[in-house]
């Protein structure tokens, strides 16, 4: 079955069965933005690295929003920051109305760069319909690397980082559980790991897990940035990536841009190692092909990131009522539970299952089938903690650049 049957049937199948009512509200607020939103084209920016991602969007949400009478278009780019500068460079240009964006996939500090530029609408997340199946309460949704998200973000959905490793080439015996171990590892074979150059966003993170490791785990980083944390922490991360530097894929002198390039030198081989944050681990990277069937997922012991990302709206939309029903749309719970299929996507909820329906937590337990390529969600939710404010990442960026590029 192709990809595009595959996923109607799953809707199909998916209860409650998704239509147009399903998003709209009796409120007559909410039915003035869907008169508004009718015969408009949203320009949704957003990574455009993954296949799986594209089709998601592509085959299940754009034809979920043409229902409603609002077009859907997909416009990709590398990294979430051009979205960004794209609508900086309109207010600049003093581009207040009109803009080109009209909804972008964004966190972290991204999200934190556009709000304090005040690139962002505000207040109308938690007032969409489907906002009341949202955990506004939580941590990992009320703040966006520790930034408050104010209502100006709509949670899309969540994600946790894992390690994905190939069984045909590694003992499960012989994986390393911690940053010590994997330095170890690569020592022992080099040129068999490599990760992603910041500031790509996956980079980033590996870099800023080992750094909670080797100062002695992530709880002294919670909370606003700390300067002098920092300027004890950096020097152990720097020494810690230029040790295993030469070891490194191509003796570190290059990196892989991004993930999906990462995955091609593992499926080719030429390294035993890559990561996912699917919640549904790789099991859709798998299906797809790009990634062999011997490929299998595992984490530290001390745990891994976990956190939620977002959809935005930028000030100058041009198309504010449309993106909002998008952005209602994405959380509604057959949507929800399509994406969180490994056969689709495998990305985690962006809602709580429990302020939905018993029938629905049901649905999501089984969407998340422990195998080969996915890990039980209690262990997942046992080992998890929450990323750190975003000055850490930019920091990464420029010490990286600095210290091991140089």
């Amino acid at each position: 079955m192709n990809r595009t049957l595959l996923i109607t049937a799953l809707l199909a199948m998916l209860t409650p069965a998704l239509s147009p009512a399903a998003a709209q509200s009796t409120s007559a607020d909410w039915a003035g933005v869907q008169k508004a939103a009718r015969g408009q084209t949203v320009n949704f920016y957003m990574w455009g690295g993954s296949d799986d991602i594209n089709s998601y969007v592509d085959t299940v949400v754009a034809p979920a929003a043409k229902k409603l009478g609002v077009t859907l278009r997909r416009v990709p780019v590398s990294d979430t920051v051009q979205a960004v500068n794209k609508v900086l460079g309109e207010k600049q240009a003093g581009k207040n109305a009109g803009g080109s964006v009209d909804m972008i996939w964004i966190n972290g500090e991204n999200f934190k760069t556009a709000q304090q530029a005040k690139l962002l609408q505000t207040g109308w997340a938690e007032a969409l319909p489907n906002a009341k199946y949202v955990n506004w309460q939580s941590p990992a949704i009320r703040t966006d690397f520790g930034f408050p998200v104010n209502g100006a973000e709509s949670p899309w959905g969540s994600s946790q980082w894992q390690y994905v490793y190939d069984s045909a080439r590694v003992k499960e015996a012989d994986l390393p559980r911690s940053f010590k171990e994997l330095a170890t590892w690569i020592h022992a074979h080099p040129g068999r790991f490599t990760f992603p150059s910041p500031p790509n966003f996956s980079g980033n993170r590996f870099l800023r897990q080992a750094m909670f490791e080797l100062a002695g785990g992530q709880a002294q980083f919670t909370g606003a940035f700390k300067p002098d944390g920092w300027a004890k922490a950096s020097p152990l991360l720097w020494a810690y990536v230029n040790d295993i530097k030469p070891d490194l894929w191509r003796g570190g002198q290059t990196f892989p841009a991004d993930v999906p390039n990462l995955y091609s030198l593992f499926s080719n081989g030429e390294i035993d190692f890559a990561f996912v944050q699917n919640i549904a681990g790789i099991t859709a990277e798998v299906n797809s092909g790009v990634l062999p069937k011997t490929a299998r997922v595992f984490i530290f012991d001390a745990g891994t990131v976990t956190d939620t990302h977002y959809v935005a709206i930028p000030y100058n939309a041009a198309h504010p009522a449309a993106a909002k029903v998008v952005a209602n749309l994405l959380l509604t719970p057959t949507l929800q539970l399509a994406k969180l299929s490994g056969k689709v996507w495998g990305d985690g909820l962006g809602i709580d299952p429990q302020r939905v329906s018993p029938a629905f937590q049901a649905q999501v337990k089984a969407a998340l089938k422990v195998g080969p390529y996915t890990l039980d969600p209690a262990l997942l939710a046992k080992k998890s903690f929450g990323d750190v404010a975003a000055e850490y990442d930019k920091n990464v960026q420029d010490g990286f650049k600095k210290f091991v590029l140089k």
